[in-house]
């Protein structure tokens, strides 16, 4: 009884020297750190390392062996460069497998599939010289036919001058009326008024002459029938002088003088 309780008392404890936990029984294995509980075996003891080793006798040194005489070797040919390696092929990429007949391509495959590499956009031929002529003629054409706002201006404001001119007094201001409701610029509708004045002006004293022209030609042609030539060419002078000569003027001025100065060649005499 005494020994039971001895050995009850005794105290186990793990032989790992990184664990050393109680246990309360002995065991093979340290249910701790799994280290075999078994006794170790001694090692003996590690004699101790003088400080100076001792001194050995001194050994003689063999005589020197002598050393053969290398013979010069013939000259050997100069080493040949090897040739270089040819450069690596680059690894193709692995063809798809074809699927079988009957079998849909995975997606991806096939010709719903996108190119690596889009292909570049083919190029434009230039265009010939034949074909810039066309275009420039077939321009040219065209602004012929739809001329600008400025040439049709223009055109009209031509137009009634010229009717000015011609002594058409209602038809050049219809065109003056007219050339108010366009883009004409007040500076070209005051240049068309002054030459709408200017021609009226002419035509009212082209006419005022053709007036008094055919009071002055009856007048002297009564004179002429009366043979008084000095007072027909006064009458003629004064209207000269007033509206100035012409062909018909001068012509008639000669006639008169002939006959004043040649009153045998007149025919009208005998009467």
């Amino acid at each position: 009884m005494k020994d039971g309780m001895v050995q009850d008392d005794a105290v186990y404890r793990c032989i790992g020297p990184h664990c050393g936990r109680l246990m309360p029984r002995r065991v093979n294995f340290c249910p701790w750190c799994g280290t075999a509980q078994a006794a170790q075996p001694v090692t003996p003891p590690v004699p101790p390392m003088l400080a100076k080793p001792p001194v050995e006798a001194a050994r003689v040194a063999p005589p020197p062996v002598p050393l053969p005489v290398p013979v010069q070797a013939a000259a050997a040919p100069p080493p040949t460069l090897a040739p270089s390696p040819p450069p690596p092929v680059p690894p193709q990429p692995p063809q798809s497998q074809q699927p079988g007949r009957g079998i849909p391509p995975p997606p991806g495959v096939g010709r719903g599939a996108p190119n690596a590499s889009p292909a570049p956009p083919p190029q434009r031929a230039p265009v010939k010289l034949r074909w810039w002529i066309m275009g420039l003629a077939a321009l040219w054409l065209i602004w012929m036919t739809v001329r600008p706002e400025g040439t049709r201006i223009e055109r009209r404001m031509d137009r009634a001058v010229a009717l000015a001119v011609e002594c058409t007094a209602r038809e050049a201001q219809d065109e003056l009326i007219a050339l108010r409701g366009t883009r004409a610029t007040p500076e070209q509708l005051r240049q068309v008024q002054q030459s709408l004045n200017k021609a009226a002006a002419d035509c009212t004293r082209a006419e005022q002459r053709a007036r008094a022209w055919r009071d002055t030609g009856a007048a002297v042609q009564k004179l002429r029938r009366a043979h008084t030539y000095d007072k027909a060419l006064a009458r003629l002078a004064v209207f000269t002088k007033r509206w100035g000569d012409d062909d018909e003027t001068r012509k008639l001025e000669l006639e008169i003088r002939d006959e004043r100065d040649h009153p045998l060649a007149d025919p009208g005499r005998g009467e």
